[in-house]
Protein backbone atom coordinates (compact mmCIF):
# COMPACT_ATOMS: atom_id res chain seq x y z
CA UNK A 1 0.00 0.00 0.00
CA UNK A 2 2.75 2.60 0.82
CA UNK A 3 4.34 1.99 -2.60
CA UNK A 4 1.00 2.60 -4.30
CA UNK A 5 0.52 5.87 -2.44
CA UNK A 6 4.02 6.95 -3.40
CA UNK A 7 3.33 6.21 -7.05
CA UNK A 8 0.11 8.21 -6.93
CA UNK A 9 1.81 11.18 -5.28
CA UNK A 10 4.71 11.16 -7.77
CA UNK A 11 2.35 11.17 -10.73
CA UNK A 12 0.26 13.91 -9.14
CA UNK A 13 3.17 16.25 -8.40
CA UNK A 14 4.19 16.43 -12.06
CA UNK A 15 0.89 18.06 -13.05
CA UNK A 16 0.84 21.88 -13.13
CA UNK A 17 -1.80 23.66 -11.06
CA UNK A 18 -4.35 25.68 -13.00
CA UNK A 19 -5.26 29.22 -11.88
CA UNK A 20 -8.83 29.90 -10.78
CA UNK A 21 -11.18 32.84 -10.55
CA UNK A 22 -12.41 34.84 -7.53
CA UNK A 23 -15.35 32.53 -6.74
CA UNK A 24 -12.97 30.18 -4.94
CA UNK A 25 -12.73 32.42 -1.89
CA UNK A 26 -11.27 31.68 1.52
CA UNK A 27 -13.54 30.91 4.46
CA UNK A 28 -13.49 32.23 8.01
CA UNK A 29 -12.55 30.00 10.94
CA UNK A 30 -16.18 29.91 12.12
CA UNK A 31 -17.35 26.31 12.36
CA UNK A 32 -20.60 24.93 10.97
CA UNK A 33 -22.92 23.55 13.69
CA UNK A 34 -23.80 19.88 13.34
CA UNK A 35 -27.51 20.72 13.27
CA UNK A 36 -27.05 23.10 10.31
CA UNK A 37 -24.93 20.57 8.44
CA UNK A 38 -27.55 17.88 9.03
CA UNK A 39 -30.28 20.15 7.61
CA UNK A 40 -28.19 20.81 4.52
CA UNK A 41 -27.43 17.16 3.81
CA UNK A 42 -31.03 16.16 4.53
CA UNK A 43 -32.17 18.31 1.61
CA UNK A 44 -29.67 16.53 -0.62
CA UNK A 45 -31.07 13.19 0.57
CA UNK A 46 -34.51 14.24 -0.67
CA UNK A 47 -33.25 14.94 -4.19
CA UNK A 48 -34.85 12.90 -6.99
CA UNK A 49 -32.86 10.11 -8.61
CA UNK A 50 -33.39 7.56 -11.36
CA UNK A 51 -35.50 4.68 -10.01
CA UNK A 52 -34.94 6.22 -6.56
CA UNK A 53 -31.53 4.53 -6.40
CA UNK A 54 -30.04 7.43 -4.40
CA UNK A 55 -26.45 6.67 -5.48
CA UNK A 56 -24.92 9.55 -3.52
CA UNK A 57 -22.85 9.21 -0.37
CA UNK A 58 -21.08 11.96 1.56
CA UNK A 59 -17.91 11.90 3.65
CA UNK A 60 -17.83 14.78 6.14
CA UNK A 61 -14.24 15.94 6.56
CA UNK A 62 -13.48 18.29 9.47
CA UNK A 63 -9.95 17.31 10.52
CA UNK A 64 -7.27 19.83 9.55
CA UNK A 65 -4.78 17.31 8.17
CA UNK A 66 -7.48 15.59 6.10
CA UNK A 67 -8.65 18.94 4.70
CA UNK A 68 -5.07 19.79 3.78
CA UNK A 69 -4.77 16.42 2.09
CA UNK A 70 -7.81 17.22 -0.05
CA UNK A 71 -6.42 20.63 -0.99
CA UNK A 72 -3.13 18.99 -1.97
CA UNK A 73 -5.08 16.58 -4.18
CA UNK A 74 -6.64 19.31 -6.31
CA UNK A 75 -5.31 20.21 -9.74
CA UNK A 76 -6.24 23.89 -9.36
CA UNK A 77 -5.11 26.57 -6.93
CA UNK A 78 -7.97 26.75 -4.48
CA UNK A 79 -7.98 27.47 -0.70
CA UNK A 80 -9.92 24.29 -0.01
CA UNK A 81 -8.55 23.65 3.48
CA UNK A 82 -9.74 27.05 4.73
CA UNK A 83 -13.28 25.62 4.82
CA UNK A 84 -14.30 24.22 8.23
CA UNK A 85 -16.06 21.35 6.46
CA UNK A 86 -15.35 19.62 3.18
CA UNK A 87 -17.81 17.09 1.82
CA UNK A 88 -16.46 14.37 -0.43
CA UNK A 89 -19.29 13.68 -2.85
CA UNK A 90 -19.42 10.02 -3.90
CA UNK A 91 -21.50 8.27 -6.56
CA UNK A 92 -22.17 4.54 -6.23
CA UNK A 93 -21.79 2.97 -9.69
CA UNK A 94 -23.38 -0.24 -8.35
CA UNK A 95 -26.49 1.44 -6.93
CA UNK A 96 -28.55 -0.03 -9.76
CA UNK A 97 -28.23 -3.44 -8.08
CA UNK A 98 -30.82 -2.29 -5.55
CA UNK A 99 -33.40 -2.28 -8.37
CA UNK A 100 -35.22 -5.46 -7.20
CA UNK A 101 -36.11 -3.82 -3.88
CA UNK A 102 -37.32 -0.59 -5.49
CA UNK A 103 -39.36 -2.43 -8.10
CA UNK A 104 -41.04 -4.59 -5.47
CA UNK A 105 -41.93 -1.43 -3.55
CA UNK A 106 -43.58 -0.09 -6.71
CA UNK A 107 -45.48 -3.34 -7.13
CA UNK A 108 -46.66 -3.17 -3.50
CA UNK A 109 -47.98 0.34 -4.16
CA UNK A 110 -49.72 -0.90 -7.34
CA UNK A 111 -47.67 1.45 -9.51
CA UNK A 112 -46.55 -1.43 -11.75
CA UNK A 113 -47.46 -5.10 -12.12
CA UNK A 114 -45.26 -8.08 -11.24
CA UNK A 115 -44.77 -8.74 -14.93
CA UNK A 116 -43.70 -5.16 -15.58
CA UNK A 117 -41.30 -5.33 -12.63
CA UNK A 118 -39.71 -8.51 -13.95
CA UNK A 119 -39.34 -7.05 -17.44
CA UNK A 120 -37.89 -3.79 -16.11
CA UNK A 121 -35.42 -5.60 -13.86
CA UNK A 122 -34.17 -7.66 -16.80
CA UNK A 123 -33.74 -4.49 -18.86
CA UNK A 124 -31.86 -2.64 -16.09
CA UNK A 125 -29.49 -5.52 -15.45
CA UNK A 126 -28.74 -5.89 -19.13
CA UNK A 127 -28.26 -2.14 -19.60
CA UNK A 128 -25.94 -1.43 -16.67
CA UNK A 129 -23.97 -4.66 -16.48
CA UNK A 130 -23.09 -4.41 -20.18
CA UNK A 131 -21.16 -1.18 -19.62
CA UNK A 132 -19.63 -0.18 -16.27
CA UNK A 133 -18.88 3.25 -17.72
CA UNK A 134 -22.58 3.83 -18.38
CA UNK A 135 -23.31 2.94 -14.75
CA UNK A 136 -20.62 5.38 -13.58
CA UNK A 137 -21.98 8.22 -15.72
CA UNK A 138 -25.55 7.62 -14.57
CA UNK A 139 -24.53 7.52 -10.90
CA UNK A 140 -22.49 10.72 -11.26
CA UNK A 141 -25.32 12.54 -13.07
CA UNK A 142 -27.84 11.62 -10.37
CA UNK A 143 -25.38 12.62 -7.64
CA UNK A 144 -24.92 16.08 -9.12
CA UNK A 145 -28.66 16.64 -8.79
CA UNK A 146 -28.26 16.07 -5.05
CA UNK A 147 -25.15 18.24 -5.03
CA UNK A 148 -27.03 21.21 -6.47
CA UNK A 149 -29.82 20.74 -3.95
CA UNK A 150 -27.26 20.65 -1.17
CA UNK A 151 -25.71 23.96 -2.26
CA UNK A 152 -29.13 25.62 -2.47
CA UNK A 153 -29.91 24.38 1.03
CA UNK A 154 -26.55 25.68 2.27
CA UNK A 155 -27.31 29.14 0.85
CA UNK A 156 -30.70 29.15 2.61
CA UNK A 157 -28.84 28.48 5.87
CA UNK A 158 -26.39 31.35 5.27
CA UNK A 159 -23.52 29.03 4.40
CA UNK A 160 -21.38 29.39 1.29
CA UNK A 161 -19.95 26.62 -0.82
CA UNK A 162 -18.76 25.55 -4.25
CA UNK A 163 -17.67 22.34 -5.87
CA UNK A 164 -14.30 21.25 -7.23
CA UNK A 165 -14.00 18.49 -9.84
CA UNK A 166 -10.35 18.87 -10.82
CA UNK A 167 -8.47 16.55 -8.46
CA UNK A 168 -6.48 13.33 -8.33
CA UNK A 169 -9.27 10.81 -7.73
CA UNK A 170 -6.92 7.89 -7.00
CA UNK A 171 -5.15 9.90 -4.32
CA UNK A 172 -8.45 10.85 -2.65
CA UNK A 173 -9.78 7.28 -2.79
CA UNK A 174 -6.56 5.87 -1.33
CA UNK A 175 -6.34 8.32 1.57
CA UNK A 176 -10.02 8.01 2.56
CA UNK A 177 -10.38 4.25 1.93
CA UNK A 178 -13.11 4.66 -0.69
CA UNK A 179 -14.27 1.40 -2.37
CA UNK A 180 -13.63 0.90 -6.08
CA UNK A 181 -17.31 0.96 -7.06
CA UNK A 182 -17.63 4.58 -5.89
CA UNK A 183 -16.81 7.55 -8.11
CA UNK A 184 -15.50 10.69 -6.41
CA UNK A 185 -17.82 13.13 -8.15
CA UNK A 186 -16.75 16.37 -6.43
CA UNK A 187 -15.25 18.04 -3.38
CA UNK A 188 -17.56 20.52 -1.65
CA UNK A 189 -16.02 23.01 0.79
CA UNK A 190 -18.64 24.64 3.04
CA UNK A 191 -18.29 27.58 5.40
CA UNK A 192 -18.66 31.30 5.90
CA UNK A 193 -16.82 33.39 3.32
CA UNK A 194 -13.96 35.59 4.46
CA UNK A 195 -15.02 38.29 2.01
CA UNK A 196 -18.12 39.15 0.01
CA UNK A 197 -18.10 37.94 -3.56
CA UNK A 198 -19.95 40.05 -6.08
CA UNK A 199 -22.11 37.84 -8.25
CA UNK A 200 -21.07 37.89 -11.90
CA UNK A 201 -23.57 39.17 -14.43
CA UNK A 202 -24.54 36.53 -17.02
CA UNK A 203 -22.93 37.42 -20.34
CA UNK A 204 -25.51 35.67 -22.55
CA UNK A 205 -29.12 36.88 -22.82
CA UNK A 206 -31.89 34.36 -22.13
CA UNK A 207 -33.07 34.43 -25.75
CA UNK A 208 -29.72 33.08 -26.93
CA UNK A 209 -30.05 30.02 -24.68
CA UNK A 210 -33.58 28.89 -25.53
CA UNK A 211 -34.94 27.80 -28.91
CA UNK A 212 -38.47 27.28 -30.22
CA UNK A 213 -39.34 23.80 -31.52
CA UNK A 214 -35.99 23.37 -33.34
CA UNK A 215 -32.37 24.24 -32.63
CA UNK A 216 -31.61 27.78 -33.72
CA UNK A 217 -35.25 28.89 -33.96
CA UNK A 218 -35.68 32.09 -31.93
CA UNK A 219 -38.09 31.95 -28.99
CA UNK A 220 -39.27 35.39 -27.88
CA UNK A 221 -39.20 35.54 -24.10
CA UNK A 222 -40.35 38.51 -22.07
CA UNK A 223 -37.91 39.08 -19.20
Amino acid sequence: MPDQIGEVNTAFETKPLLPVGPNFARFTAQDIPDAALERIIEMARLAPSEWNFQPWRWIVVRGESARQQLEASTLIKVPLSSAPVILICLADSMAWKSAPQHLQEMVAKSKITEREAHSTLHMLREYYSASPEVARRAARANTFVALHQLLLSAAENGISGYWVTEFDENRVKTFFHIPDNFVVAALLPLGYREETIVSSVPSLPLQSLVYKEKFGETLNITQ
